[in-house]
């Protein structure tokens, strides 16, 4: 790394320079100062030690970041995430990258963590992985780190202009109906239900459904959509969305391979369409699921490797 370059924490006057950055190296990913305000800023897992700048001493420009997170609200947590690094094209392969990241990685060994994902940090993730067509130099950057290719996940959209009810979905209500179960808009009543059977099923989804929950029951219902599927009054699936986003939704193990998220698909999606929405997109899901979702419409828009490091012992 040039000498001439800084690492050090990120600091309150960084803002619009980290912002302008952030557009250039990640420009698949772009934000606004208001994203990254409410996004990343005000998390309650930032840390200014954690988002790392290489700033220029002569003239004060940023010219490479790295923002990570770690669970401040758990002891027990030995994972860090990565959502966002990148170098000023016109200041790449002089060693900043690496220098940022090394910089990062020893500051989460010397506080015992064990593994670092790059990407899919579920509060505030802006993607499930490293967009493998965008960023390809970075998934090369990352290996030659030690980082290990896992997962391939896959970004889709459909367009709900005149979208119509799957053809198989009226077949498959009334074989679950003669079995007792049912999805419904959820109710006022589903609140403790749904949040318990979420708990016990999807955990890292409770959050974002009970935003919506709130907004649904409590606030401004026009942009959200939460659907539940039931067995005779015992919840086993559900299904949300805010805006045009689609998801997340999930069925009980149990009940899977029966068609009760088909219907739950096709129901969000018509309810989303009344809402006066064209679009409905999500930001991943695997290879598997695709095929029910490709079924309603949906297309492949990207496509994400997850990877993770495993971060070593220093024994020095």
């Amino acid at each position: 790394m040039p000498p001439k370059v800084q690492i050090r924490p990120y600091a309150a006057g960084d803002e619009a320079q980290l912002v302008s950055l952030w557009n250039d190296a990640m420009s698949a990913d772009p934000i606004d100062i208001a994203t990254w305000r409410s996004r990343y800023l005000l998390d309650p897992n930032f840390t200014p030690g954690e988002c790392l700048v290489a700033v220029d001493r002569a003239s004060g420009s940023l010219d490479g970041f790295v923002l990570g997170f770690t669970d401040k609200g758990s002891s027990s947590s030995a994972d860090a995430w990565v959502v966002g690094f990148g170098v000023r094209e016109s200041c790449r392969r002089q060693g900043i990258g690496a220098a940022l990241m090394a910089s990062l990685e020893g500051t989460w060994r010397r506080a015992g963590l064990g593994t670092i994902h790059y990407g899919p940090y579920i509060p505030s993730y802006i993607a499930p992985g490293v967009d493998g067509a965008a960023y390809a130099d970075a998934i090369q950057f990352l290996t030659a780190r030690g980082a290990q290719k896992l997962l391939r996940p896959v970004s889709m959209k459909a367009s709900l202009t005149g979208y119509r009810a799957h053809p198989d979905v009226d077949g498959l209500r009334a074989g679950h109906a003669e079995r007792g179960i049912e999805v419904r808009s959820a109710e006022p009543g589903d609140i403790l239900p749904l949040l318990k059977f979420l708990a016990e099923h999807f955990p890292h989804w409770k959050d974002d459904a009970r935003s919506v929950l709130r907004d649904l029951f409590a606030g401004d219902l026009r942009f959200v959509t939460m659907l539940v599927a039931e067995d005779n009054g015992v919840i086993i699936g559900f299904a949300q969305a805010r805006g045009e986003r689609f998801g997340p939704f999930g069925v009980n193990e149990r009940y899977r391979g029966q068609g009760v998220g088909g219907v739950l698909l096709s129901d969000t999606l018509l309810a989303m369409r009344s809402h006066g929405v064209h679009c409905a997109w999500f930001l991943w899901t695997s290879d598997r699921t695709a095929k029910l979702y490709a079924q309603h419409g949906f297309e492949q828009v990207r496509r994400f490797v997850m990877m993770d490091k495993t971060i070593e012992e220093d024994l020095s």
